[in-house]
């Protein structure tokens, strides 16, 4: 089990201790509030039940697998619960007959497991839910490599029902496993890596190629690519090393985007809260935008563009229209105009922003349709800004970086003059988040976002 496995069981057996507690007290109050029974016994009378069932129901957890860190479906996760609440259920009356607790009520023995079952299901559903669509997105994953070790990995990385096996980046003179892709060979590998849309590359290697190989594993490091080795041999420069098995092979897992399970899914809980809550405050001021830009220029309200998301998944990141119609055919007009380096547009006064559109970049108004995107989890409230797929194609190796963490709303960049800082050192504070980050210092950027649109500043 690897450490993000680990920490999942434990926050898992932890949430399930204070469920547990938690259903105690609502089974008790529905089976004697409600004037069921004439008598009603204060609630510490029955606390045999909860000290008992909270370890009794944690070992027939772990012995069902609950707090494996596994990724399961939730109609397994559903059956072991009920399980582990039948089993414990019986454990329950079988002590209170044995140790003579005639007291103990045995229909608040079946409430309390119900409650139990019913708690623990919908805080699993519920965590789905929030998760999504990132539990949902399969881990798209290259193999790298050769040798007889080739095909007992290929075989265990194709039965994880979270990951998709693209294919293989073959060594020289080595078969590739039947029944999976040949992407290339050797000495493609970095046109490969940067064409396809790729979250990690395992590296197969066997000890006489280990020299054939070094330039793809610094390619894939430098595009931020998760990178996994079936027995370690090289050193990671940027990424986080972390030890798993998958399919009874062991890897040692190379990442330099954040990875803690805790802490990003208390960061999507946190982007899903903040876009629903400020789409449903700004409803009206929406209306009102609305009817300003129409009044303004003729046109749509919204302006929808593709952009470049995690590891080059394109979307459409939705702003409120700023300029002209035929504002992309005009911009090959401006390019000799650019002020800013590197491969993005930015230009002061520039004449296809309309009136409306002037006002609503100095206060970043055109930006609230983005709450949508990141309710939907194509975006997050902080992360590196979504470049164009025109701005992608000319990055540097290192600059494909960024896209290794889901793109954001506000960022660093934007908190620190945004349009007055150059190219190269918006993409070192880009990379500088990703390497420090924390729920604290999204915190942070967030509450320096404020001042930062109130203020207009670097603002176009």
């Amino acid at each position: 089990m690897n450490q993000r496995a680990r920490t999942l069981g434990i926050a898992w057996a932890i949430s399930d201790l204070v469920l547990l507690v938690a259903a105690y007290f609502g089974a008790y109050e529905l089976r004697y509030r409600m004037g069921w029974l004439p008598d009603v016994l204060a609630w510490d009378r029955y606390l045999l039940l909860p000290l008992l069932a909270i370890p009794t129901w944690l070992l027939f957890g772990l012995a069902a697998g609950l707090y494996r860190g596994e990724r399961r479906k939730l109609s397994r996760e559903a059956g072991a619960l009920l399980r582990v609440a039948v089993g414990t259920g019986l454990v329950l009356a079988a002590a209170a007959f044995l140790l003579k607790q005639q007291h103990q009520s045995r229909p608040l023995v079946v409430l309390y497991m119900g409650f139990a079952w019913l708690q623990a299901v919908a805080l699993r559903g519920l965590v789905r839910l929030v998760a999504a669509p990132d539990s949902r997105r399969k881990v798209r994953t290259i193999v790298v490599g050769g040798g007889e070790q080739l095909g007992e990995v290929c075989r265990a990385l194709a039965g994880q029902p979270d990951l998709d096996l693209l294919g293989v980046i073959a060594l020289p003179d080595q078969p590739v496993p039947p029944g999976v892709r040949c992407l290339g060979p050797i000495e493609d590998a970095e046109r490969i890596l940067r064409s396809e849309v790729v979250d990690e590359v395992v590296f197969v290697i066997a000890g006489t190629h280990l020299s054939e190989v070094e330039h793809a594993f610094v390619v894939a490091e430098d595009l931020g690519l998760a990178t996994r080795l079936s027995l370690g041999f090289l050193p990671a420069r940027k990424s986080r090393i972390e030890y798993e098995e998958a399919g009874g092979t062991p890897f040692l897992r190379f990442t330099t985007a954040p990875t803690h399970p805790i802490s990003l899914a208390v960061k999507r809980a946190f982007d899903i809260v903040v876009s629903a809550t400020a789409l449903l405050v700004c409803a009206p001021l929406f209306l009102v935008i609305a009817i300003a830009i129409k009044l303004d220029s003729p046109g749509p309200v919204f302006f929808g563009q593709v952009r470049s998301g995690l590891n080059g998944r394109r979307f459409t990141m939705w702003k409120f229209r700023s300029m002209v119609v035929d504002a992309e055919k005009k911009l090959e007009e401006l390019r000799d105009r650019n002020e800013m380096s590197g491969p993005v547009f930015k230009m002061r006064d520039d004449p296809r922003v309309t009136r409306v559109g002037r006002f609503l970049r100095r206060t970043s108004l055109d930006e609230l349709p983005q709450f949508w995107n990141v309710l939907v989890g194509q975006m997050s409230i902080v992360g590196p800004r979504p470049p164009l797929p025109s701005e992608v194609d000319r990055y540097e190796r290192w600059h494909r970086r960024r896209l290794s963490v889901k793109p954001g709303l506000t960022c660093i960049w934007q908190v620190s003059g945004r349009n007055e800082i150059d190219f190269e050192d918006w993409m070192k504070l880009d990379l500088a988040y990703i390497d420090q980050w924390s729920l604290w210092l999204d915190f942070k950027i967030f509450l320096r976002t404020i001042p930062a649109v109130l203020f207009g500043r670097g603002a176009r």
